[in-house]
């Protein structure tokens, strides 16, 4: 409320710095809270640089992301709050996002799609993408000396005797894995290749590193080896939890690159070698476990006997790789119903606290693809997968955790919380899950090659849309879609409407509220049709409510008004907000 009521830009950064000046006196205050206080900080701060960014003020950006190294510039700028003094404030998983950023936003010159779809929610860096970019010598020059730094940075913290944690270090870990990805985008492959041996030896427990590995050499040394999966296999330690994830992978790669016989040969062969050997070693002969061989203890993994929470996760995680592989064997089996009890217990561990998002949507989508390989096919797979967003005892998995809800876990009276929790909007699911679906069957489109019938791409989306209402990411593909394929005959008018009236719901209702670049992409559809001059309107006032600092917005918004005489307006209600439309940036004489 007191960052998001300042109604001028300059106000608005202000109020950004106070914040985060006041959060940093009571972390440094209180250094017990820095575990609550440095998700809310490192958010603040994010939101304060894209907020820069999206107004057309980047390179103030770069140059607060520069702010750890001494200037010898005087700057015009009014004093904020170093870079140091609010890593200071940081836990060592929030240094590594916020080193990661920092990088990002000086390379690309934007914080990252993963990061900028969490705002307001705690950050991963696993799902960050780093494209192949070109920057000249110097910029280059200064992004890897900006990288030294933070490596230098992150080492010293990691290794230090006070801070030394499992979660570090598996900070560190996915910290390593940007800087790899890093250098690859910088086309560095010297230095890619020497990171990736430095951290693999380094890190040997990391799964994401150790299948990093495995598959640069499967694409150095043949489309169809599998080499490095094997050898990754046979250097794994058996007391470290992984090895059920890098048999996922191995399969999951023959099955992407359609060797289903080699998948199969390889879920026989994690048969016998793994999971047969498991629960032969069980107490009693494995008579605690299931007919199917099925069990959490089947695994050696109960979690009861494991007192640290994060090691804990692991085996979790590892437990649900086992009952995945489990479910892919034995549906290459042809034993479907098997194969579903085998998912159905991996669902269940996967309820357990701590686990990754990512690895969630990952693993449920594979097994939902293999399972539609023959038979019913994607109607079959989207069925299965709305089935799990209506299934109350999945939904809790595909809520993502919002820090400003914090506050109602906290209340301890019942009824208050349950009052609290009725008032606020609820938290709209993650559809991330449900378009990889969509997306392995249909490709970036998200939607069948059937749609020239409108009534089948009609009854498509409503079915899905009605399970999964805030799914803007599939409302934004049918648009995009009907652009392209519809003229301008009373039919595809009023299909048009469906699909942007479709859109605007999705986007106006979702929370957290859809990142900026959502907002930008909607409203460039909705301006290349006739005809809905209101929806218009309405979606663009509601989104510069929502950003009113975004100078794509304000342009688009111009552009809208261009045709009735009243862009001027825009123009002076754009600068009553701190941000400048100059003629020339908006393609005008």
């Amino acid at each position: 409320m007191y960052i998001n009521s300042r109604g001028k830009l300059a106000d608005r950064l202000v109020a950004y710095d106070t914040a985060l000046s006041v959060l940093c006196q009571h972390a440094a205050a209180s250094p017990k809270d820095i575990i609550h206080e440095s998700p809310c900080i490192l958010d603040l701060f994010l939101q304060m640089m894209h907020c820069l960014c999206m107004s057309g003020n980047v390179e103030k950006a770069i140059e607060r992301s520069y702010g750890i190294f001494p200037t010898t510039t005087k700057s015009n700028e009014p004093h904020h709050l170093s870079l140091s003094e609010i890593l200071n404030c940081l836990t060592v998983s929030d240094k590594c996002v916020f080193w990661v950023c920092c990088v990002y936003l000086v390379i690309y010159r934007r914080l990252p799609d993963a990061v900028v779809q969490k705002f307001e929610s705690e950050k991963s860096l696993l799902d960050i993408e780093w494209p192949v970019v070109s920057l000249s010598e110097d910029d280059k020059e200064m992004a890897i000396k900006l990288v030294e730094t933070a490596v230098e940075s992150i080492d010293s913290f990691v290794y230090s005797e006070s801070v030394k944690s499992e979660v570090n270090l598996r900070s560190a870990q996915l910290f390593a894995l940007n800087h790899i990805r890093c250098m690859a985008a910088l086309d560095n492959k010297e230095c890619f290749r020497d990171l990736l041996d430095k951290y693999v030896e380094q890190y040997p427990s990391c799964i994401e590193l150790v299948l990093a590995s495995a598959l640069i050499q499967k694409q150095d040394i043949n489309v169809d080896s599998f080499m490095g999966f094997e050898e990754a296999i046979n250097r794994w330690s058996i007391e470290v939890p992984g090895i059920q994830c890098i048999w996922n992978q191995y399969i999951e790669n023959a099955i992407h690159n359609r060797r289903i016989d080699l998948a199969k040969a390889i879920t026989i062969w994690w048969f016998k070698s793994i999971w047969q050997v498991q629960v032969q070693n069980l107490p009693n002969g494995g008579m605690e476990i299931t007919d199917d061989g099925n069990s959490c203890g089947s695994l050696g993994l109960d979690s009861k006997s494991v007192s640290d929470r994060f090691s804990s996760d692991h085996k979790q995680i590892d437990m649900m790789f086992g009952f995945l592989n489990l479910s892919l064997y034995n549906f290459l089996q042809n034993d479907k119903t098997e194969a579903c009890i085998a998912f159905d217990k991996a669902k269940s561990t996967a309820s357990f606290g701590g686990l990754e998002q990512c690895m969630k949507t990952y693993v449920m989508f594979l097994v939902y693809d293999a399972w539609s390989l023959k038979e019913d096919g994607s109607d079959g797979a989207i069925k299965r997968i709305l089935e799990l967003y209506a299934d109350g005892s999945s939904q809790a998995l595909l809520v993502p955790k919002v820090l400003t809800r914090k506050f109602v876990d906290n209340i301890k009276k019942p009824r208050v919380q349950h009052l609290i929790g009725n008032i606020l909007s609820p938290v709209s699911f993650d559809c991330s899950l449900l378009n990889l679906i969509l997306q392995s069957w249909f490709g970036s489109s998200l939607l069948p090659q059937t749609v020239s019938d409108p009534k089948h791409l009609v009854d498509f989306v409503e079915a899905i849309m009605e399970v999964v209402p805030h799914n803007f990411q599939l409302a934004i593909a049918v648009c995009k879609l009907l652009t392209k394929e519809y003229n301008s005959d009373s039919n595809s008018a009023s299909l048009w409407f469906w699909a942007c009236s479709n859109l605007l719901n999705a986007i106006l209702d979702a929370m957290p509220i859809p990142p900026e670049y959502v907002w930008v992409e909607a409203g460039e559809l909705l301006h290349n049709s006739m005809g809905i001059e209101t929806i218009c309107d309405r979606f663009y006032r509601r989104a510069l409510s929502v950003y009113p600092f975004s100078i794509m917005l304000w342009k688009c918004f111009y552009k809208l008004y261009m045709t009735s005489g009243d862009a001027k307006d825009a123009v002076d209600a754009a600068k009553q907000r701190g941000i400048e439309l100059l003629t020339k940036d908006l393609g005008t004489d």
